[in-house]
């Protein structure tokens, strides 16, 4: 048994011995050693303690039931989870001066470090904190006044007309310009053939004159301004232009050597201008019995004339909605890098009016198709500040005392209405808010302040008192004139003065 098991063990050991060439007796065989079993559990035994030598294992206080450390449940906050909360071990920012710098430039002096969890505060101190901050900011926050100047604070207010006077006659042509307002405070009316005023002061109506009737209907009328007050300039259908003095009611000058149908006329100075029909401007001086000069550019009819606060500019519109601005010094069309500064609308243009306040800045609007109200800034050659309205604007006036512009409206219409190149009629026309309404607008943001319905017709025409602040408007259609207080003027200025021209208080 025990040879049996010898040799056993020999032919174990061949089998585990590798399968080598043999070779002579006088050389070493070189044998591959191959790890044992044994072997091979110390070293697995030793990589793991090298593994984990940094950790420490207590085998006498830990249970076999306590969980690794690895695997305990951290303590959850209520902080975000991408910012980092600070912790309550942390030493404070201002332990060291150059911290205490540090701390000082970003605010953090009081140890103020941002913590989305609030931890430390509880829920009561929380909304206790929340109701101080309320109340503080309740205390210092100081809501905008309304100024007593703006329409806001007048029109909004008082939407009712402060006078209404009887109009029948009055032209129906959307183009006149049938009434004006001087600044003695009389208000004149075109009625037909004739022409009558009326002294606010008094309260007395006189009819100051009247023409032929082969000189054709009254088409505009036109107060002398602050040089001429007492001076009322008329136009007619056939081309008559005369000035008539309202004290002695005795005509002055009597210019009718064109036949050209008037348009718009406007006062500056002693020069007074006038539209015609076949595109010209006529400039007149009531010192002198003919014609002075005459301007050239449109092709249309000028239904609207309008000299600039300083008397340098004139704006004029016409038919096609074209808006030429000439230089009276240069008797020529403004210009800027040699171009000529031309504005255009898509429908006749004869509200027109300039800014008191603001040098160069023009506002025009346009008739049926277009509807719209231009901004315009005649030095800066840009897009205009636009106001669609898709309504007849009839006229506009700007406030002398604040940033604001009046509009009158007549008849409104529909998209469609302006594809067909047909204007509704009064009975078939749409309601919106611009119908048969005065509208105020604040500049440069354009939000609609305050909009009336004036009249239960279509507003033709429209003028602004000489104290800034009140309106006449006139119905034909409904043969009314009306008169609104629209803003307010600042304490101490009186009728004569020119508002924001020299620095009043804007909004």
């Amino acid at each position: 048994m025990q040879g049996r098991s010898n040799g056993a063990q020999k032919n174990m050991l061949l089998d585990l011995s590798p399968k080598t060439p043999r070779r002579s007796c006088s050389q070493t065989p070189l044998l591959k050693r191959t790890p044992s079993r044994a072997t091979l559990s110390i070293s697995q035994s030793s990589k793991k303690k090298r593994r984990f030598s940094i950790q420490t294992f207590d085998f006498v206080t830990t249970g076999l039931g306590a969980p690794p450390a690895s695997e305990v449940a951290v303590e959850e906050t209520d902080a975000d989870r991408f910012l980092a909360v600070r912790g309550s071990t942390m030493s404070p920012l201002n332990t060291t001066p150059r911290t205490n710098r540090i701390a000082k430039s970003f605010g953090l002096v009081d140890d103020r470090v941002l913590n989305c969890g609030e931890t430390s505060a509880t829920p009561a101190q929380t909304k206790v904190r929340s109701i101080l901050r309320r109340c503080a900011s309740e205390l210092f926050d100081t809501p905008r006044s309304i100024s007593a100047i703006s329409a806001k604070s007048n029109l909004a207010v008082r939407k009712q007309f402060v006078m209404a006077l009887d109009g029948p006659g009055i032209s129906l042509n959307l183009f006149a310009s049938p009434m004006a307002w001087s600044h003695s405070n009389c208000i004149g009316v075109a009625f037909k053939l004739n022409v009558y005023f009326q002294n606010l002061d008094t309260r007395v109506i006189v009819r100051l004159c009247g023409v032929p009737f082969t000189d054709g209907v009254v088409h505009s009328v036109d107060w002398g301004g602050i040089t001429n007050p007492h001076v009322l300039a008329l136009g007619t259908t056939c081309g008559v232009v005369q000035a008539w003095d309202s004290l002695t009611q005795k005509r002055i000058v009597d210019w009718s050597d064109d036949d050209s149908p008037v348009g718009g006329i406007h006062w500056n100075g002693d020069l007074l201008s006038v539209g015609r029909k076949d595109g010209r401007v006529s400039l007149f001086d009531i010192r002198v019995p003919k014609q002075v000069q005459q301007v050239e550019g449109h092709r249309r009819h000028v239904v609207g004339t309008k000299w600039s606060p300083d008397g340098r500019y004139l704006a004029t519109g016409d038919q096609s909605g074209s808006v030429h601005v000439w230089d009276i010094r240069a008797k020529d069309h403004v210009t800027t890098n040699d171009r000529k500064v031309l504005m255009k609308h898509e429908g006749p243009v004869k509200a027109i009016s300039w800014a008191p306040w603001q040098d160069g800045l023009l506002a025009t609007g346009g008739l049926f198709p277009d509807g719209k109200i231009q901004l315009w800034n005649i030095h800066k050659p840009s897009a205009p500040l636009t106001i669609p309205t898709d309504t007849n604007v009839t006229a506009l006036h700007w406030s002398p005392h604040c940033k604001e512009i009046l509009s009158t409206h007549g008849l409104s219409w529909e998209p469609w209405h302006v594809v067909r190149r047909a204007e509704p009629p009064a009975k078939q026309a749409p309601r919106t808010t611009f119908s048969n309404s005065m509208t105020v607008h604040a500049y440069p943001s354009c939000d609609k302040i305050v909009s009336v319905h004036a009249h239960s017709a279509p507003i033709g025409h429209a003028c602004i008192g000489p104290d800034g602040c009140s309106i006449f408007t006139v119905s034909p259609v409904e043969e009314t004139i009306k008169m609104f207080k629209v803003w307010s003027a600042p304490a101490g200025k009186g009728k004569d003065d020119e508002g924001m021209s020299y620095k009043c208080a804007i909004r």
